[in-house]
């Protein structure tokens, strides 16, 4: 049998961002646009991240720290990006409690 290369596999990550460019594109997400900065923040945080994500495996050929790095920011992006989302939407929820 014939084993493809981990590092040469590049399947997976163009899968990855090609769901995150159709996310940050699709009318449907997990926190609505209606709601500013929380809804427009998480389509950046997922179609960045798996940008990213595309990034990290197409430098693995070339550079293995450049790779490390971006892998290091890619996770600072979307864990950070994912708490400000989370604040950002309870906080727009917590508004819309008080209003109603």
């Amino acid at each position: 049998m014939d084993y493809v290369n981990e590092k040469n596999n590049k399947i997976g990550p163009l899968i990855v961002g090609a769901l995150g460019l159709l996310y940050g594109i699709s009318p449907i997400d997990l926190v609505p646009d209606v709601i500013p900065f929380a809804g427009w923040l998480d389509d950046l945080v997922i179609t960045g991240g798996a940008i990213l994500h595309v990034a990290e495996a197409y430098l693995k050929d070339y550079s293995n720290s450049l790779a490390a790095l971006v892998k290091m920011v890619k996770w600072i992006f979307w864990i950070l990006g994912g708490i400000l989302v989370l604040i950002l939407a309870l906080f727009g929820m917590a508004i819309y409690n008080l209003v109603t």
